[in-house]
């Protein structure tokens, strides 16, 4: 019975050295681990790093509006992206559809159109990267857990609330006031590859006008590596209601999902048309999506 009694009780002790140090184990590695601030800090800075650089790239995009479907061919050139629809609700257009496109491509190509669109890319860049850089200070992160990828990455799962007492320092980024929500890291790479929030409260934004979005508001984006250097958004999903100025109601229901990312050499708009006209020959490849 004594000897039992000892087996057993020297089978628990081992038990409960082994639970110890497992637990010693994940201490360690959680210590170790990139505080999740400066793991969002680095990723941002890298995103802004990759903007910076110039790249020309054609794709395809599914766009979700509503009730309508659009599938279209984008190209980039040095003046600005040009775009051609190539199916509506997933059939191909109709003469008259056709028509109204090939009219709505040469009014995008009219130079004053352009150098109107480039400029207001160029503003909206430069308050989407405000609010970039405001990340890190607006919000408080956790580590929720972490997962490999295929490739060998690590992905970093955060938790994101809004700081009490952080100071927007654009009207744009008042929306963060709001907002809380869940974000993907690959630690490896340094970079953001999903930021999924909602707001848990009305706020005020600014957006080039004033208004107020309501609580319950959400949005998604997601990122993917297209090239070694580059990464590019491959789906985002915004669903929003509101006022604008206070009076003017606010209804956005969108999502959009990009793929067949490659990369072009610069082109006139002319040559951009060209190639917008002979990648859309074939309307029924635009619909394959992996």
């Amino acid at each position: 019975m004594t000897n039992s009694r000892f087996s057993c009780r020297a089978h628990l002790l081992r038990g409960l050295a082994l639970n110890f140090a497992v637990f010693a184990l994940a201490s360690i590695s959680a210590a170790q681990q990139t505080p999740p601030a400066e793991l969002v800090r680095a990723a941002i800075q890298n995103q802004i790093a990759d903007d910076d650089q110039p790249h020309l790239f054609a794709w395809k995009e599914r766009k979700n509006h509503g009730q309508e479907t659009k599938v279209q061919s984008i190209v980039q050139t040095p003046d600005g992206p040009l775009s051609r629809v190539t199916l509506i609700d997933n059939k191909p257009l109709t003469p008259a559809q056709q028509d109204e496109e090939n009219e709505r491509i040469r009014h995008m190509c009219d130079p004053d159109t352009m150098r109107r669109r480039r400029t207001a890319h160029q503003e909206d860049d430069a308050r989407t990267r405000k609010m970039l850089a405001s990340i890190p200070e607006a919000f408080d992160f956790m580590y929720i857990n972490s997962t490999q990828t295929p490739n060998g990455h690590t992905l970093a799962h955060l938790r994101f609330t809004a700081r009490p007492g952080w100071e927007p320092p654009t009207r744009e980024a008042m929306v963060f006031l709001g907002m809380q929500g869940e974000m993907v890291i690959d630690e490896t790479a340094r970079r953001m590859v999903k930021i999924d929030g909602s707001l848990f409260r009305d706020v005020n934004f600014g957006w080039g006008i004033l208004g107020k979005l309501y609580k319950g508001g959400r949005f998604l984006i997601e990122q993917a590596e297209v090239t070694p250097t580059h990464w590019e958004a491959t789906r985002t999903a915004l669903h929003f209601d509101g006022k604008a100025l206070l009076i003017k109601p606010i209804h956005i229901d969108e999502s959009e999902s990009a793929w067949d990312f490659h990369a072009v050499p610069p082109m006139s708009v002319a040559q951009a048309v060209d190639f917008l006209a002979r990648s859309s020959q074939s309307p029924q490849n635009a619909m394959l999506q992996p």
